[in-house]
């Protein structure tokens, strides 16, 4: 089978790092497989292929127009497919993977796979350069997915078909529970107050606006300490740095900690934070609260998006509303001192354990293909009306 996809390891982010276990696990299925993706290791337009593990990685380089881009991935996937004789095809994110896969597989006539995963749809379908790519993806797919429920609701309720939920796993052995390192918390300056966590890239979608003002709220009632493990995204990084400005009290007590790629060394600094505070804007299903979870830690998050399959209020978590966001100083003091605080965190990691673990995911995937393959690519009557040129090369 062929995966199509914008981002896969070693790039950052919780898309690349979903693509990648999701075609691993599809590999250790037996599947042969290869993965289409944009990235630098290609020269611009230029195409290279790779092993990665029991993966075959084709990269085609980034061109300065995104069409450009678009059109380089569509053809390479083509070759790759045609070529590895592949009997599916799996877009990872509904724009120009989604889009580039439902191609692909209308010109071979395959079935096609595509997964909605969180901003495609939560952001892509409000924009122009996007939105027509998102809906030709998801009314051509063959079998659609969303990695929350809540995602699925809203495409279905869009298309008015199925779609299937695939949530994102954790690997509960990586990531577990560690005991607080004191070298660690004295070498950060940590002492004895409360720390807060927050993990992945900080940026707007990520609640940054809210997280910020809400510890410096915090600091002016206890000590504490904001750790920001995985550091802040580049384009929130101005309006980091004057919030920093602003506030010298609270940027005193926060701690940038760059991105993590060992699961032990983020599960040692994980063990270090007392509460974990996740308050986005949106969300599909954040691998960075499934690590968080794993490792037992008590997770605040708001209720958007794939946060409300993982926590349950007051049993594996706390969820604030969106329009409660400007309580989230209070919510963090109340959690700080809920005497069962720990006692969500070990929930939680049972929580993960029992419905999230790689097992059930790649079962779930499984499931997936074989319904799609079982139905089938489009006709050769569709392909002529839909790909008249793709047909007719083929037939020719």
């Amino acid at each position: 089978m062929t995966f199509v996809a914008e981002r896969a390891l070693p790039s950052r982010g919780g898309l690349a790092v979903a693509t990648t276990r999701i075609a691993e696990q599809a590999a250790a299925r037996g599947e042969e497989v290869h993965l289409v993706v944009v990235g630098k290791e290609a020269p611009p337009g230029g195409r290279q292929t790779s092993p990665h593990g029991e993966l075959t990685v084709h990269t085609v380089g980034r061109l300065p127009e995104p069409d450009q881009t678009l059109a380089a991935l569509v053809d390479h996937a083509t070759d790759v497919a045609r070529a590895a004789g592949s009997t599916l095809i799996h877009g990872v994110y509904a724009s120009a993977a989604g889009f580039a896969a439902t191609v692909v597989a209308g010109r071979l006539r395959r079935p096609s796979v595509v997964s909605l995963r969180g901003n495609d749809l939560d952001r892509g379908l409000y924009r122009r350069d996007e939105h027509g790519l998102v809906m030709h993806a998801i009314t051509r797919a063959t079998v659609l997915t969303g990695v929350s429920r809540a995602l699925c609701e809203t495409a279905a309720g869009l298309i008015d078909r199925p779609v299937w939920w695939v949530g994102n796993s954790v690997d509960a052995e990586r990531f577990r529970p560690e005991s607080k390192d004191n070298s660690l918390v004295a070498s950060m300056g940590l002492g004895s107050d409360a720390v807060i966590g927050y993990s992945g890239e900080l940026r707007e979608k990520k609640g940054m606006r809210f997280l910020l003002p809400a510890f410096a709220a915090l600091l002016r009632e206890r000590p504490a300490h904001l750790l920001l493990l995985g550091g802040v995204r580049h384009e929130a990084q101005a309006a980091f740095d004057e919030f920093l400005r602003l506030a010298p009290e609270a940027a005193a007590r926060v701690q940038v900690v760059g991105y993590q790629r060992s699961p032990k060394r983020l599960s040692r600094l994980l063990a270090l934070c007392d509460l974990m505070v996740f308050p986005s804007l949106m969300e599909g299903m954040p691998n960075a609260v499934l690590e968080a979870m794993a490792c037992a830690r008590p997770v605040l998050a708001t209720a958007v998006g794939g946060h409300l399959d993982l926590v349950e209020h007051g049993r594996t978590g706390a969820l604030l509303p969106l329009d409660g966001l400007d309580l989230l100083p209070q919510a963090i003091a109340e959690l700080l001192e809920l005497p069962e605080r720990e006692a969500l965190g070990r929930a939680a990691r049972e929580h993960v354990i029992t419905h999230h673990h790689p097992a059930a995911e790649s079962a779930a995937w499984a499931e997936v293909y074989e319904r799609a393959r079982a139905i089938g690519g489009p006709s050769a009557a569709r392909v002529h009306a839909l790909y008249p040129r793709a047909a007719d090369s083929s037939d020719a």
